[in-house]
């Protein structure tokens, strides 16, 4: 009946389309490729209904059905969990128990944000750049000296956008590695992936401070998205596509606030070699409780270090706050260090560090201390220039 009443309205516009001179072929096959998709659409809506409805457990592991009062898996012994959180993972969400793995990595980075604004004198803006540097930020020209500082700074977080999208995700990813491979070895593949995503991105020359636990919650993403991939189930297959979902979100979120999409990049390679060559059954008890371990001790290692820190510098004079910091980068540059050069500007947050804007900077400070010294209009600003670059050359355009 419904088929017949289909019919009789395509034909009826089909007669108003060739009336007005269109091709009432073409029309009726494109009506009735929008009919047919519109049933699809439905069917697969019904689908989807009947899936979140489901009486039944299904293995987050091997995705084996098990039946609603089970607790372990039947095939893989893998934890089930409640079938209300199954629930809510059928339709895209997931939530960490009261007490897991997942809500004390919350707690940890939320304690830090926290401890990170009361040192910077409060307020609900993004911490200073030199704050997030003297409490473990990723800062290239310190890690040689200062290595831990690839741990700390996945605690760091540079605003309250930044610290609320890695709480999501962990929030949404962290119960599944959990399930998968154990609550230790969370904390232990967020860390070890997120040291190793620190890593990557400074080879890859890390331009600026890198905080944040992005890399380390790719590498999550990334072990399930492997382990899915692996298990090639229906189950695993919707899991790595969820995953891979997640992965781009993440990169869009990093494109869009300038973030270190260089560690989102390696932190998920790494993640996802892992999920892809351990399995859980592989993964025992054993290896469990070290992975365990590991992590804890790295997290209280790096916490220890970000709270027992000490009181931030103080303010720095107006000098050095105006021009003596850009005195030392031109010296460097006049001396042909252009690598020290740029390093040293960029804590001071520019927007173009290449060798030629460094010479156009320096030029014009050198043009503005000549001009303070015929005419000076600003007598304080002209006394700090000259403090910084006084001793340099009489003439800019003698240099280089």
């Amino acid at each position: 009946m419904a088929d017949d009443d289909d019919d009789e309205w395509i034909e009826k516009v089909v007669k108003v389309a060739a009336a007005l001179g269109m091709n009432p072929m073409r029309t009726r096959w494109k009506l009735r490729r929008w009919q047919e998709r519109r049933r699809q659409n439905a069917r697969r809506r019904e689908q989807q209904v009947e899936h979140i409805r489901y009486a039944h457990k299904t293995c987050d592991v091997c995705g084996a059905v098990q039946d609603r009062d089970e607790t372990v898996c039947s095939r893989c012994n893998a934890k089930l969990g409640r079938r209300e959180v199954q629930v809510l993972r059928r339709i895209g969400l997931a939530m960490p128990v009261a007490i897991s793995a997942s809500t004390l990595v919350g707690v940890s980075l939320v304690a830090v944000y926290v401890r990170v604004l009361v040192a910077s004198g409060g307020g609900l803006g993004a911490p200073p750049i030199d704050v997030l540097i003297h409490f473990g930020g990723h800062w290239p020209p310190l890690v040689s000296e200062e290595p831990w500082r690839l741990l700390t700074s996945i605690f760091l977080h540079a605003g309250l956008w930044h610290l609320a999208f890695n709480m999501i995700a962990i929030a949404m990813v962290g119960p599944r590695v959990e399930s998968a491979y154990g609550r230790g070895t969370l904390i232990f593949l967020l860390l070890a992936t997120g040291i190793l995503a620190n890593v990557g991105s400074g080879l890859a020359g890390l331009a600026g401070v890198g905080v944040g636990a992005s890399g380390g919650v790719m590498g999550l993403i990334g072990a399930m998205a492997g382990h899915g991939h692996r298990v090639g189930t229906w189950a695993g297959r919707a899991l790595r596509n969820d995953m891979l979902k997640w992965s781009g979100y993440t990169i869009l979120f990093g494109f869009f606030v300038h973030a270190d999409n260089w560690a989102h990049l390696f932190g998920g390679l790494v993640g996802a070699a892992f999920g892809y060559a351990v399995s859980p059954e592989r993964w025992r008890a054993t290896a469990r409780v070290i992975a365990g371990v590991v992590g804890i001790l790295l997290a209280v290692g790096a916490l220890a270090i970000i709270f027992t820190r000490g009181p931030v510098p103080p303010p720095k004079t107006e000098y050095e706050l105006s021009y003596a910091p850009y005195a030392k980068v031109c010296r460097k540059y006049f001396d042909g260090d252009h690598e020290g050069a740029r390093n040293d500007l960029l804590p001071l947050a520019p927007r173009d560090t290449s060798a030629r804007a460094i010479e156009r900077m320096c030029v014009a400070f050198l043009v503005a201390r000549d001009q303070c010294r015929t005419s000076a209009t600003d007598r304080q600003g002209c006394e700090l220039i000259e403090h910084a670059f006084g001793s340099f050359k009489e003439r800019p355009d003698s240099y280089p």
